[in-house]
């Protein structure tokens, strides 16, 4: 049974919270206390300011004689108190992280003023009626209602119950009640202290608890956004052509039929634009593959640029052919985008010796333009558009409408 005891009092000592959570848990348990503390100054201010407006309505003329004169003299001891106690708390409420220490030295403190204060209204009951209900009370309170380490506490327990010890013979003539009073005021104050300790252990575990939650939740937050990202760029690399960075041919084919849908329904015009670089086996061959990647990325790079007015959907159709989705641009738009794609792609002056056109690299390109019906189909439309991109390659950096 003893060796129980002493490992459930080891217990409640040795419990502590994790050293990288310590301050948080300190300012977190100051914030607390503080505000009870504050709470519990305004009730005894307005409690003991009804207990002397009632004895002066009820007593009368007995609150200048004994006990009653006692009484009083306790209820404005405590107000007086209490306000001093306000105060400070007030204060100290203004920056709470910094002032952790004197909110802890003040809570020990004011709770020994008011277990204190409880230890003489019981002695003054002594002189009437041999209880100590008020001191009781007051123990099991500052047990339940501030939350504090079980050493803490043991040094509010052990002033207040010596105060109440050494005192009480001289208020209690039976010795019997004596005796009572300090076996029974011992035995809540030690279930009272087991309580709190209780309670600490409880506040320390939440507090453990919920950091680690927090701590799983930041984890897992942050493997939710990894996940997110890897998923954004798996989702960008499964639209763009890897060599160019532009949109690849499962994209386009996507895309078409989405903008053939949306202009068939509007009755409005879809141009398609076919190009294919000039003699580009002559320059890959001769300038080596290395030359013919970077070649096609600065194309496609031109492309898209002279594009951006008109369309964003410029997408690598395959080896060193490119297609542009025009939805709403008619045939002279299309055509007037074409040759400016032409220009602005030989105005890269990428160096081609190997061209019989050109000194410099060029592209050839094909356009058509339909409204889409039902009549109409969106391989029909590729199909005339890559006619004419034939037509235009047999004449060679040239614009060709089919």
């Amino acid at each position: 049974m003893f060796f129980n005891l002493l490992k459930l009092v080891r217990g409640l000592i040795q419990v502590s919270v994790s050293e990288k959570y310590a301050r948080e848990f300190e300012i977190s348990l100051n914030s607390i206390n503080l505000v009870r503390g504050k709470v519990i100054s305004i009730t005894f201010i307005l409690m003991e300011l009804i207990m002397i407006i009632s004895s002066l309505i009820l007593k009368k003329g007995d609150m200048l004689k004994p006990p009653y004169m006692y009484y009083g003299v306790m209820y404005v001891i405590l107000i007086i108190a209490m306000i001093i106690y306000l105060i400070i708390y007030l204060n100290l409420e203004k920056n709470i992280p910094q002032n952790g220490t004197s909110i802890k030295i003040t809570g020990i403190i004011f709770s020994i003023t008011l277990v204190s204060w409880c230890v003489g209204i019981s002695l003054i009951d002594q002189l009437s009626y041999g209880q100590i209900i008020v001191y009781v009370v007051a123990i099991m309170s500052v047990a339940v209602v501030p939350i504090f380490k079980p050493t803490e506490l043991f040094i509010i327990y052990l002033i207040s119950q010596a105060l109440f010890i050494i005192l009480l013979p001289y208020f209690q003539k039976s010795s019997e009640i004596v005796f009572g009073n300090i076996v029974n005021s011992t035995f809540f104050l030690i279930s009272s202290w087991v309580i709190s300790g209780i309670r600490y252990k409880n506040y320390i575990e939440e507090f453990n608890n919920k950091k680690i939650i927090e701590e799983k939740t930041y984890e897992l937050n942050r493997v939710n956004k990894e996940l997110e990202e890897a998923n954004r760029k798996l989702e960008k690399l499964s639209k763009t052509d890897s060599l160019t960075g532009i949109l690849n041919r499962l994209v386009f084919d996507k895309t078409m039929k989405e903008e053939w849908e949306r202009c068939k329904e509007s009755l409005e015009p879809l141009s398609l634009i076919m190009v294919d670089i000039d003699l580009f086996k002559l320059f890959n061959d001769n300038y080596g593959h290395q030359a013919g990647d970077d070649c096609i990325r600065q194309v496609a790079g031109a492309l898209v640029a002279s594009a951006k007015p008109f369309s964003d959907i410029v997408a690598r159709y395959g080896g060193e052919e490119f297609v542009i989705i025009l939805p709403r641009i008619n045939k002279e738009k299309a055509l007037e985008l074409a040759e400016q794609l032409r220009k602005n792609v030989e105005g890269l002056a990428i160096p081609h010796a190997y061209s019989f056109i050109s000194k410099y690299v060029t592209i050839s390109l094909g356009v058509h333009t339909l409204i889409p019906s039902d009549e109409s189909s969106i391989e029909k439309l590729i199909r005339t558009t890559d006619n004419a991109l034939y037509q235009a390659k047999k004449k060679r950096n040239n614009v060709i409408y089919y």
